[in-house]
């Protein structure tokens, strides 16, 4: 058996890693723990408007929350009912997701910038009880919901002549003074229903319990061997109240993530509807964020856009980038242009609610880890209460350390299955949960993210990694964007590259083929060529959808 001192972390002699036990175990549902944490954090600045600077106290969203729960109990909204929320982001979005975890419920979000097709996919998926939408996408949620006959209310953020309007459930209740959220006797029963990303495929629903969902995040928080000195000089930076800036709608797990973390330590969300690459800098120097939390294409249109040079971005003690990896170049760009923040490259699925591998900058263990300049594309250790293994694809043989292969998990944090659906493809026959990434870690335990098994492909039997080819695309001074997919031939796949130019740029397609022969292996050269695109679909996280892309290709649509 090999250990470490970071983390506990311990390997087998075949290549498992494990983890130490959890450190703290919560002991209560999410709406329970929302609801004591929101009145221990009653006085705290809970959320600000980006736009308006209008303010919340915990104890403002806590009022609203409970009088919606109330409001939705009144008509006869109990945790066998699911609530859906189509909205962006803006001041009673999160009420509504807080009262549903009240009542015991579940909640299940689409976004509203998804077509009427992909709505209509997720609402059949559920079956929602109620749903609280914004006012531009009540007309097609009412089509949708007469289209697969579903008789289900509709509430509508703001004025609405047809639909009831949200302003009626934030109206006073009798018995808002003696509420009490409702006890969830099995901390496994379900707490949220998030979709999967639909990158490779049609969204599958994930069911994630209540005992995942808060000990992820109350684990993920917590540092087993704090570094007070760097702790004490970062405590020096900040500026009350301390706010943290995202833009991902509650769609997605990692926007009820920041919610219940801001809960849970009293820090305040700045609250914006969406994301403007030049916006975000004013808006750094306006309100002294100290936790960025950024998609991947955020991340890089920001840094594209550059940092003026009268922004103050002392403030911002990390940066978490998620969605999926950031080029090696926009990482030292992000260390040039926010030298004094730590940069996070989020790793996690929604299958296990969370991290699966994180920094924390503020452990004396970590922070030499994530400081090495041969570390800047790792993803992080291990976290507490998982075990790991990588698995060779063809033989699944398990690997030892910078061997690539798809990596495995065990977990007590793992969903409990697909909503409606068999999950049992989605593990092997000794119960791991295959996570479908292809990974390596090294001689320190620090984990690295290659691509996606769905994406990658093989070239005479060699596996071709979509993502290695568009980092050195995106190497090139003329790609501002760049998707590779796999053309099928008779000797395999042969990879292309999909390029989005920059302005400004004359570069030919062949020039830039030409740029990437130069760098990689014979074997990975983009056989299929070159094709300038103007635009690459994309999920609301910043996620490629290749799927479409790569229908689109084979169909001769690629313009």
């Amino acid at each position: 058996m090999n250990s470490t001192g970071t983390n506990n972390i311990i390997m087998s002699d075949d290549y498992v890693i494990t983890t130490g036990d959890l450190k703290i175990e919560a002991t209560e549902s999410l709406g329970v723990t929302m609801f004591k944490h929101m009145k221990k954090h009653k006085d705290n600045v809970a959320q600000i408007d980006a736009q308006t600077g209008e303010k919340d106290t915990y104890n403002d969203l806590l009022r609203r929350s409970v009088r919606t729960a109330l409001h939705m109990a009144d008509k006869n909204i109990t945790r066998d009912h699911i609530v859906t929320l189509c909205t962006h982001n803006h001041m009673n979005c999160v009420v509504p997701y807080i009262a549903t975890q009240f009542l015991g419920a579940r909640i299940a979000s689409i976004d509203p910038s998804f077509s009427p097709q992909e709505m209509t996919h997720l609402l059949k998926q559920v079956q929602p009880k109620i749903l609280f939408v914004i006012p531009k996408s009540a007309a097609t949620i009412e089509k949708i919901l007469q289209d697969i006959s579903l008789d289900s209310e509709i509430v509508v953020f703001g004025t609405s002549t047809k639909h009831t309007e949200f302003s009626h459930f934030v109206r006073p209740h009798e018995k808002e003074e003696e509420f009490q959220p409702v006890e969830v006797e099995n901390l496994k029963d379900t707490a949220a229903v998030y979709f999967s990303s639909g990158t490779t495929g049609l969204p599958k629903g994930i069911c994630i319990n209540h005992y995942s969902f808060v000990n992820q995040l109350v684990n993920a928080m917590h540092t087993e061997n704090p570094d007070y000195d760097y702790m004490m000089q970062q405590a020096q930076r900040v500026s009350f109240p301390l706010t943290t800036l995202g833009y991902t709608s509650l769609y997605w797990i990692s926007a009820g993530a920041m919610l219940l973390t801001s809960i849970l330590s009293g820090y305040c969300r700045l609250v914006c509807p969406n994301f403007d690459a030049k916006e975000v800098w004013n808006l750094i120097h306006k309100y002294k964020p100290v936790l960025l939390t950024l998609t991947a294409i955020q991340a890089m249109e920001m840094l594209d856009e550059g940092r003026p040079r009268d922004v103050d971005v002392k403030s911002i003690l990390s940066v978490i980038v998620i969605g999926s990896g950031i080029p090696t170049e926009y990482a030292l760009k992000m260390k040039e242009q926010l030298p004094d923040a730590d940069l996070s490259r989020g790793y996690g699925q929604t299958e296990v609610c969370g991290p699966l591998a994180l920094f924390r900058a503020n452990d004396r263990l970590h922070r030499p880890l994530m400081q090495k300049p041969e570390k800047i594309d790792s993803v992080g250790l291990p976290v507490a209460g998982v075990s790991y293994k990588v698995v060779d694809i063809d033989t699944e043989k398990n690997l030892g350390p910078h061997q690539r292969g798809e990596l495995r998990i065990k977990s007590k944090f793992i969903m409990n299955g697909y909503f409606n659906a068999d999950s049992s493809e989605s593990f092997d026959e000794d119960g791991w949960l295959k996570t479908g990434d292809i990974v390596y870690y090294d001689e320190d335990y620090c984990f690295y993210v290659v691509d996606r098994i769905k994406e990658a492909f093989k070239y005479q039997g060699w596996f071709i990694a979509p993502l290695v080819l568009e980092n050195e695309l995106l190497k090139h001074p003329a790609v501002k964007l760049a998707v590779v997919i796999g053309v099928p031939k008779h000797d395999g796949y042969h990879p292309m590259g999909l390029v989005v130019v920059r302005e400004g740029f004359d570069v030919s397609e062949e020039e830039i083929e030409k740029f990437v022969e130069e760098r990689v292996p014979e074997r990975q050269r983009l056989r299929a060529g070159v094709k300038f695109i103007k635009s690459v679909p994309m999920t609301v996280t910043g996620k490629v959808k290749r799927r479409e892309i790569r229908q689109m290709v084979l169909e001769g649509r690629c313009e």
